[in-house]
């Protein structure tokens, strides 16, 4: 699930929205939100100024207390001087989300291109938590220099490909920068599926391929279908809004909301994330239905269609919306009309705070402290129609080939997809081109799974 306001700008192929989309196509005008932009701003200012004392004000002023206090005074002028020797001036192409962390992309005046990858505090202010620097290549090639590319490519014999992929999962394993399930398909027939590192860190318990994942925002797809489903059966039309199908939305600016801007973040719905959220009790956050009584009495961030901002709480609004058209909670709505005809067993929502065999426990060093911890205490006992339900590898490729066959009703086919979810200790990915399948899942921090995931998928259609 995306956790941080930050998070604004969606560059996920969904190509199930494409059907939705096709009938009424917004143009994204909006930038990144106010606060987000100042901190990006202040450090584009002070990377493209010619003094390191200048890019230490800066620091001190945007960077968070815990990022300032693991790095001294002398790193950080080390970090700028590379900077300037390696780009010159900095110019930013476009900003990369929703997943954390984000990623500018840059071109300097020395003709070198890279990333910025930035991770912002999970609250107000929202300064920057931790940076890191990459020259050359694209978002989606590796951002730390001890994670190779897979050693594959899609012309090897199946066997052959196997053991590759064997012995590089199992180095990452090794090294603990990779923990989870890895699954690939060609032509919906898996080739390859390995499970490394632990579900259960302090039980010793390993994960294998029946370990269930946290998929975070990868259930807003499931979300998609099910609204693209009422619109086929004429329960709804996108034009429709929030006022016409919750007439009771307490908000009275978000009621002008249509439920296409709900779909594509454009409708200023308030995240759930935030100071406000950190302090309830997380035991409250048992079904949408909760979260939508938590986002609803919450002020919008602005006023529907005037700018565009990554937005968790309008895909709350979208369940609560399939609650009252279909008359069943949003749970039972997609598990018997998205997960039941896709064939996928294992998928749904889990409270956290029961008996739960065959679940991933989600570790992150986002805590505070730097450690590796559980994530429990910092998402909700259960998920939404945002994310944070929970997903096997082999679900997932039943779901893609459920979209690629055309096998649920009143959904679109799709042969391509590219979705991703994070959080910290969440990140998982799919991505189909083509006759390839390949679904990474990890119990780690954002982008232990992205980046090999999107890495392998290139190798293998390249």
């Amino acid at each position: 699930m995306n956790r941080s306001i930050g998070q604004y700008t969606l560059f996920l192929a969904f190509s199930l929205m494409f059907a939705l989309i096709a009938r009424g196509q917004q143009v994204v005008t909006g930038g990144p939100p106010p606060e987000i932009r100042n901190h990006i701003d202040a450090l584009m200012k002070a990377a493209n100024s010619s003094s390191s004392e200048e890019w230490e004000k800066m620091a001190q002023k945007h960077f968070s207390p815990s990022e300032l206090t693991s790095h001294s005074v002398e790193e950080r002028k080390q970090v700028f001087d590379n900077l300037r020797r390696d780009f010159g001036t900095i110019s930013v192409g476009f900003v990369e989300g929703p997943d954390e962390p984000l990623r500018l992309h840059i071109r300097g005046s020395t003709g070198a291109s890279g990333i910025i990858e930035l991770s912002l505090e999970h609250d107000a202010p929202y300064r920057i938590s931790d940076l890191a620097v990459k020259i050359g290549g694209s978002g989606h090639d590796k951002l730390n220099s001890n994670v190779d590319p897979p050693p594959v490519n899609g012309n090897m014999p199946n066997e052959q490909l196997a053991r590759a992929l064997d012995t590089y999962f199992g180095k990452l394993a090794a090294n603990d920068v990779f923990s989870g399930n890895v699954l690939v398909a060609k032509d919906g027939k898996t080739l390859f599926q390995g499970s490394y590192g632990f579900a259960d860190r302090a039980n010793k318990v390993a994960n294998d391929s029946a370990i269930r994942f946290n998929v975070g925002s990868i259930n807003k797809t499931f979300t998609q279908a099910a609204i693209q489903q009422l619109v086929a059966r004429g329960k709804l039309s996108l034009t429709d809004t929030v006022g016409k199908l919750l007439p009771d939305y307490p908000q009275e600016m978000t009621r002008a909301a249509t439920v296409d801007q709900l779909l594509h973040h454009f409708a200023g719905v308030a995240d759930f994330f935030g100071e406000q959220f950190s302090a309830t009790a997380k035991d409250r956050f048992r079904s949408n239905a909760d979260y939508y009584k938590f986002v609803s009495d919450l002020k919008p961030l602005f006023a529907p269609g005037t700018r565009r901002q990554y937005c968790n709480g309008c895909y709350i609004v979208l369940g609560a919306i399939i609650e009252r058209v279909s008359g069943i909670p949003y749970e039972q709505y997609v598990q018997e009309n998205i997960f039941k005809p896709a064939g996928m067993t294992a998928t749904g929502p889990l409270q956290s705070d029961g008996i739960n065999p065959d679940v991933a426990i989600g570790y992150t060093q986002k805590a505070g402290d730097g450690r590796l911890q559980s994530n429990v205490l910092m998402q909700g006992a259960s998920g939404c129609a945002a994310g944070g339900g929970y997903a096997t590898a082999a679900d997932l490729l039943s779901y893609a080939e459920a979209l690629r066959h055309g096998r649920i009703p009143d959904v679109a086919s799709a042969k391509d997809l590219g979705i991703a979810g994070g959080a910290p200790g969440i990140n998982s990915i799919l991505e189909q081109n083509g006759p390839w399948t390949v679904i990474v899942l990890s119990n780690l921090d954002p982008p232990a799974a992205e980046d090999v995931g999107r890495s392998l998928a290139r190798a293998l259609t390249n």
